[in-house]
């Protein structure tokens, strides 16, 4: 079993809106919006602040404004909006108004559309009668963005004059237990947070108590939870028995206000699954650009997170890579015309039956000048120029699905949004404005089954690196290693899976970065696919 047992990672695309180029000098006033955003349901005036706080998702209208004076030279036909990506031309009316044109968005006219729990992005294009392009996008954040939707919950209101109820999250599981094959029972780890408006009185699981850390002893911050002065944390295992269905996590407060938060359990009835056939990767790390106009900054651990995962794959633990099927590009080797001749006749070697892994450190951004393009950056990018010298996601995802035929990949994308300045502990940002690089990351190259997309944050968050992760890496790409290693092995089967995998990464990443970075996943069919063996007494 160890030895069919292979990392699928395709595209750990360690990305980085990383630069804003100012197209007026330092001086010059700011130019007047284009766009605005209004949510009448939420009394939202119309605003074009980038991020805005809403209460709920659920919305039924959107309004977008686009102002005078360019709004008289714009005809209707030539204005588009999005929703999550998601084009919505059928949910748009478009009418004049005092201030411009007016662009309701009708969410609840189609299925699909409707706003979710967490960060939602809201894009809105334009095109005047001169052929000038116009772009804004706008994320909306929802203040129960930290619920998971995996999960049930229920609020009780005890005290009729404390109406605000417990706040609760889960850390960990962060989805459904799947109690192993055959298994009497199960131990898993349970770790969350809870507030409230007075104070966290008790925290349960299925009736029992568990500690609680309070005040100083909570280490973690930074997850903007309602009441987040009074938090309470908790990190304790609980036996889980065969045949059980569900558990019930509760935090009451002490008005008796109470939320209950349902995890469901089930049986596994499936084994893990092996893999057989050839394995190639496709790995690229860039650290030293050769064109720092504009404000294109060098990484520091890009080609060491490459150069780290090529190393783990040739080994038994990591599927053992032959040595001729891994493609290594480093800094000078990685320009566009290399990387695209490795998307043209590399990938092509992997069969149906085969796997290939792609990995790719470096940059992501918006075009500055048209930031709705979104280009992963070569060596030789130049930043005034991306159109021609940085490597097109549209592109990218052309050339993933006309020439890789294999039926199993994971795209590992680690992208941000910062302007990439050194932080106060010496982390440095992979990362600009908006930025909805792994938003469309996902939208664009998950494609179908036997593929699946991780990235490394949310919308508009920053992908790290520092040298106190594994002396030099990435946070992504460290807990990734550690967890392919063994520590994601949470059932304990000597497999880690693209599962098993994700959830570790997603709570060692979120932990270590205050909460400030957030890992998304696509997995298709492939969240019991093993990615890597796990050596017999390995350290947990």
């Amino acid at each position: 079993m160890v030895a069919g047992l292979v990392p699928v990672l395709l595209a750990a695309l360690s990305l980085t809106p990383i630069f804003a180029i100012q197209q007026t000098p330092p001086s010059a006033p700011p130019a007047a919006a284009v766009f605005e955003i209004e949510l009448p349901e939420f009394g939202l005036a119309p605003s074009a602040q980038g991020e805005i706080v809403i209460n709920s998702p659920d919305a039924n209208l959107i309004v977008l404004h686009v102002l005078r004076p360019h709004a008289d030279v714009i005809d209707y036909d030539k204005i588009g909006a999005s929703v999550n990506g998601q084009a919505a031309g059928l949910l748009t009316e478009i009418a004049n108004g005092p201030r411009g044109k007016i662009v309701r968005v009708s969410l609840k006219r189609y299925p699909g559309y409707g706003l979710v729990a967490g960060r939602n992005t809201v894009e809105i294009h334009a095109r005047n009668r001169r052929g000038r392009e116009f772009y804004a996008s706008f994320v909306l954040r929802t203040v129960t963005e930290n619920r998971n939707q995996n999960f049930a919950y229920q609020v009780a209101i005890k005290d009729p004059k404390q109406q605000v109820p417990p706040e609760l999250v889960l850390l960990e599981p962060e989805r459904e237990i799947v109690l192993p094959s055959g298994a009497r029972s199960h131990k898993a780890r349970f770790a969350g947070v809870a507030t409230a408006a007075g104070s966290v009185t008790q925290v349960t699981i299925n009736g029992e108590p568990v500690a609680l850390k309070r005040g100083t002893q909570v280490t973690l911050r930074g997850l903007g939870l309602v009441n987040e002065s009074n938090r309470v944390s908790f990190d304790t295992f609980y036996t889980v028995a065969a045949g059980a269905t569900q558990l019930v996590i509760e935090a009451k407060d002490s008005a008796g206000n109470s939320t209950q938060l349902v995890v469901p359990v089930r049986q596994s009835k499936e084994e893990t699954p092996t893999f057989t056939g050839k394995k190639y990767a496709l790995i690229v790390g860039i650290s030293k650009f050769g064109n720092h106009a504009g404000g294109l900054y060098d990484l520091k651990y890009a080609d060491a997170d490459a150069l780290a995962l090529n190393k783990f794959l040739q080994t038994p633990a990591g599927g053992r890579f032959p040595a001729a099927n891994i493609l290594l590009l480093t800094n000078e080797q990685a320009t566009l015309a290399r990387l695209q001749q490795a998307m043209a006749s590399f990938v092509t070697q992997a069969g149906p039956d085969d796997l290939i892994l792609i990995f790719l450190a470096t940059h992501g951004s918006p075009d500055p000048f048209a930031p709705q393009n979104l280009y992963f950056l070569t060596h030789d990018t130049n930043v005034d120029r991306m159109p021609e010298t940085a490597f097109s996601m549209k592109d990218f995802q052309r050339l993933l699905g006309s020439n890789v035929r294999s039926r199993r990949m994971v795209l590992l994308v680690d992208t941000c949004h910062s302007a990439g300045l050194t932080g106060s502990r010496g982390e440095v940002s992979r990362g600009i404005i908006n930025n909805l690089i792994n938003l469309y990351a996902e939208k664009l190259l998950y494609q179908e089954e036997g593929k699946a997309v991780i990235t490394s944050s949310d919308v508009n968050e920053t992908a790290q690196e520092s040298p106190k992760w594994g002396g030099g890496h990435g946070v992504f790409t460290h807990f990734l290693l550690e967890g392919m290693r063994g520590l994601a092995d949470s059932n304990s089967d000597q497999a880690v899976t693209v599962g098993e995998l994700f959830r570790f990464v997603r709570q060692r990443v979120r932990g270590a970065t205050e909460f400030r970075q957030n890992p998304r996943m696509l997995v298709g069919t492939n969240e019991n696919l093993a990615l890597a063996a796990v050596p017999p007494g390995a350290a947990k």
